[in-house]
């Protein structure tokens, strides 16, 4: 969808911060074992390093890595949204990889039961990622997309089409 750099950021920056809070509650239930209002707070308060990494990650390594994947699978003249949905399978892989060793250290860090704890880790997060990206994030990421860049470009495409009318009878007077 994203067809400019300015684009693939805005769209990788909603779509990271939609997972990462929603991932940052998650884990903070399971962290604490309690699900309350303010767990919404503890999460928004605490997530903005993670996002900072996933965000990065998302764009230059996992969102390059899933694309790589994703068309060993498919075919560019697939139908769209097998695409779609192959990429977002092999983006929440890499991003949940990538967001567990994280989880880990945060948790327990870097310790002798380190694959332990990232195995488990990533069994969690995924059980919760994989449907909340394909359900929810994707669908909400896509829309919010087109709501702002695809309507922005009918409306200069239609004012384009004004503004070269208005050449054409500038210049038959």
């Amino acid at each position: 969808m994203p067809r400019t750099r300015g684009e693939s950021i805005f769209f990788t920056a909603i779509t990271a911060w939609m997972m990462v809070y929603v991932m940052t509650v998650y884990n903070t239930v399971l962290a604490t074992g309690s699900f309350t209002n303010t767990t919404f707070l503890i999460a928004l308060k605490g997530m903005w390093i993670e996002y900072i990494i996933i965000g990065l990650l998302a764009y230059f390594v996992s969102g390059h890595l899933s694309k790589m994947c994703a068309f060993r699978v498919v075919q560019p003249g697939d139908r769209p949204i097998f695409i779609i949905f192959a990429i977002q399978t092999f983006t929440v892989i890499w991003q949940v990889a990538f967001a567990s060793v994280i989880g880990v250290y945060h948790g327990h860090g870097f310790t002798a039961n380190f694959t332990p704890d990232y195995l488990m880790t990533y069994c969690k997060n995924f059980i919760m990622a994989f449907p909340l990206q394909l359900i929810f994030v994707g669908p909400l990421a896509r829309l919010i997309f087109r709501t702002l860049f695809i309507n922005h470009k009918k409306e200069k495409s239609t004012n384009e089409i004004q503004n070269d009318d208005e050449k054409i009878v500038a210049k038959t007077m």
